[in-house]
């Protein structure tokens, strides 16, 4: 068998990531030739996500990292559906938490108007209690405006079989904040009015009456605040405005967060002063342009260089 995993990772592309994984799996030492097919010329990943019965988990999960959303990669709209209804079982019942985290990373990617929706959901069963039912269309009670809806509300239960949702019966405190950590991110991919809203009820921007669970864990709330300044739509600005004037002498690394945020989404190379961000957005938020990649890292580097 050594020597099988040598001339296996051998053949692999130099730099694969998953390649070692791959050549000492259990899967390798069933199949080695089928394993070392799929790492070099991966299955099609909607094929694998849709196959029946379904595939193991590491399958499953390597598939949605490689998974190109079918609407857009001119695939059917039945394609659409079926994919997004696993991402979102996935991303709201999976035991396991390699594969949620991957179905939640595979969901920001989508540009469907229904991954927000999910992806909330996902963030208020991140503790894997209860019942995981839920719909593939947003809902208004799944959507939380600044100040309007509590968060906490459920979403309209859907028509999926409650045995295949069936969630475990719960995750560790820290393992729940990642996941929650990773919704948002995934949220803030989205780009979505629905998204800037719900984090900024997580990043406590939305009033004492609105509040998520998890919003109270430190990452959360952090990783809501870079989720925000990420997040291109006016209301972001008006929530990194409110947790900059919240956090200003309390919370240094929220409000340091807020206002790279504001720097970022309007352009303004103001201070951290609250009151100067107050007129900012009493005058109207603009969203500066969306800087290039090369943009986004030289103003990265400039501002931890000032810090």
């Amino acid at each position: 068998m050594t020597r099988a995993l040598v001339f296996a990772a051998a053949l692999l592309p130099a730099g694969c990531a998953g390649t070692w994984d791959a050549v000492t799996s259990r899967q390798f030492r069933d199949a080695p030739f089928k394993t070392l097919r799929n790492e070099i010329a991966p299955e099609d990943a909607v094929t694998v996500l849709r196959a029946q019965p379904a595939r193991s988990g590491d399958e499953r999960a390597r598939a949605m990292l490689r998974l190109k959303e079918p609407a857009r990669d001119r695939r059917s709209q039945d394609d659409q559906d079926a994919v997004l209804d696993v991402l979102a079982r996935t991303a709201t019942a999976d035991k396991s938490v390699v594969l949620r985290n991957a179905a939640i990373d595979a969901l920001g990617r989508f540009e469907d108007a229904r991954a927000p929706a999910v992806l909330m959901q996902a963030y208020q069963k991140a503790d894997g209690h209860g019942d995981a039912a839920g719909p593939l269309r947003p809902d208004a009670g799944a959507i939380v405006p600044i100040g309007g809806l509590s968060a906490g509300r459920a979403p309209t239960r859907g028509g999926l079989d409650p045995a295949i949702l069936a969630g475990p019966s719960g995750f560790p405190d820290d393992t729940a904040a990642a996941l929650r950590c990773r919704c948002l991110e995934s949220l803030a991919r989205t780009n979505s009015v629905e998204a800037a809203r719900f984090l900024a009820a997580v990043a406590g921007a939305s009033g004492k009456d609105v509040v998520p669970p998890g919003s109270d864990h430190p990452e959360v709330k952090q990783a809501a605040v870079r989720g925000l300044g990420k997040c291109r739509q006016p209301e972001a600005v008006l929530a990194l405005a409110h947790v900059l004037g919240a956090e200003a002498g309390k919370d240094p690394s929220l409000a340091r967060g807020a206002h790279q945020g504001l720097v970022a989404l309007t352009g303004k190379r103001l201070p951290a002063d609250p009151q100067q961000w107050v007129e900012v957005v009493q005058a109207g938020v603009t969203l500066a342009p969306e800087p290039t990649p090369f943009e986004s890292a030289l103003q990265n580097a400039v501002f931890w260089e000032r810090k």
